[in-house]
């Protein structure tokens, strides 16, 4: 197959999220969510600006900020979050993905999805 030159390639790969378990009777154990996330990967130049952003952070909340900035560059919509009622899709808005991005667990399993996406390797089952 000849390699298809584009400017822009979004592409869909599982995220797994493991957060603490909130059962008492499981305290110190995680549970493991997963959803698919649509990236669409930044060009060499965007990335070096990026990686300055992280590097001249000089507090918690402009790494922070800069996290945000960018998984709000790469992130382009989802699949399979729905709210508590495990029923209701929630839709990818600016909005509910920020509020997403504000815990912790979260913000991990995107970026080690993405990372995993870029290594060349194929999704690892669970992520």
């Amino acid at each position: 197959m000849n390699f298809v030159r584009s400017t822009s390639h979004k592409y869909w790969w599982p995220v797994t999220v493991r957060l603490p378990n909130p059962d008492p009777d499981k305290a110190g154990d995680f549970l493991e969510q997963t959803f698919k996330m649509q990236f669409e990967p930044e060009g060499s130049d965007a990335a070096e600006e990026r990686q300055k952003a992280y590097d001249t952070a000089k507090t918690v909340a402009e790494y922070s900020a800069a996290e945000f900035d960018h998984l709000r560059a790469i992130c382009k919509n989802w699949s399979d979050i729905v709210e508590e009622d495990e029923v209701t899709p929630v839709p990818f808005t600016p909005e509910n993905f920020d509020g997403s991005l504000k815990q912790v667990w979260f913000r991990r399993g995107v970026f080690a999805a993405y990372q995993e996406s870029l290594s060349g390797e194929k999704a690892r089952l669970g992520n």
